[in-house]
C-alpha cells in the first residue's frame, strides 16, 4: 500500500513538473523580438480617444507611422502628437496618435528606444493599434497589436521585415513573430510565430 502511494505521488509530481515546463515553454513562445507590453494608460485610450493635455500637431490625417510601419486609414481622422510612456516603463517619448472613428481603432506611433528581448537596445519606430468598442473587426475592446520594422540580426530577427505581437485586453501577449498588415482592413497578423 505504501509503495503504491509513493509511486502515485511520483507520477503526480512528474505530471506537475511536466505541466510547469510546458507552461514555461508556452510563455517563452509568446515573447516578441522587442520587449514591449502596452501600458494600461495607453491601452485605455480607446475609451476616450482625444488629445491629452499639452498635445500638439492637432490635425485631420489618414496616415500614421513611418515606412513599413505606416497605416493608411483612408479617411480624415483626428491626429495629434503628445508626450507618452507607451509601456509605462518610465521612457517618455513623443508619440503620434490617431483615432480612426469609422473603424473604431486607436493608433499610437513613436520613434523611440526599444529594448530587445535579449537585452540590447535599438532606436526604431513602433506602431500600436488598440481596438475600441464596436470596432468593425469585432475584436475585444482594449486588445490589439504592435509592430516594428527590423533588419536581419536586429533583436535577433532571422530575416528583415515586420515583427510584432497581438495582445489581449489585459495586455498579455497572445502571439508574436514575423508579421504582415492587410491594407484592406488595416489589421496585423502573425504569419510565422517565432521564439526570441
Amino acid at each position: 500500500m505504501v509503495l503504491r502511494y509513493k509511486r502515485n505521488m511520483r507520477i503526480k509530481l512528474g505530471y506537475l513538473a511536466f505541466a510547469a515546463l510546458t507552461a514555461s515553454a508556452a510563455a517563452q513562445a509568446v515573447a516578441g523580438p522587442v520587449d514591449f507590453q502596452p501600458g494600461p494608460q495607453l491601452q485605455s485610450r480607446y475609451q476616450s480617444p482625444t488629445p491629452g493635455k499639452g498635445a500638439t500637431n492637432l490635425a485631420k490625417k489618414a496616415v500614421i507611422g513611418s515606412g513599413k510601419t505606416a497605416i493608411d486609414t483612408g479617411g480624415n481622422n483626428a491626429f495629434w502628437t503628445e508626450s507618452s510612456d507607451l509601456s509605462d516603463a518610465g521612457l517618455v517619448s513623443q508619440a503620434d496618435m490617431l483615432w480612426d472613428s469609422s473603424s473604431k481603432i486607436f493608433y499610437a506611433y513613436s520613434q523611440t528606444t526599444l529594448r530587445c528581448t535579449h537585452g540590447k537596445t535599438i532606436n526604431g519606430g513602433i506602431l500600436v493599434a488598440i481596438y475600441g468598442k464596436k470596432n468593425y473587426l469585432g475584436k475585444p475592446p482594449g486588445s490589439g497589436w504592435w509592430m516594428v520594422d527590423l533588419q536581419q540580426g536586429q533583436c535577433q530577427a532571422p530575416v528583415a521585415g515586420l515583427y510584432g505581437c497581438k495582445f489581449s485586453p489585459s495586455g498579455q501577449s497572445l502571439a508574436c513573430g514575423l508579421a504582415e498588415v492587410d491594407p484592406r482592413i488595416n489589421d496585423m497578423s502573425i504569419i510565422e510565430a517565432s521564439r526570441f
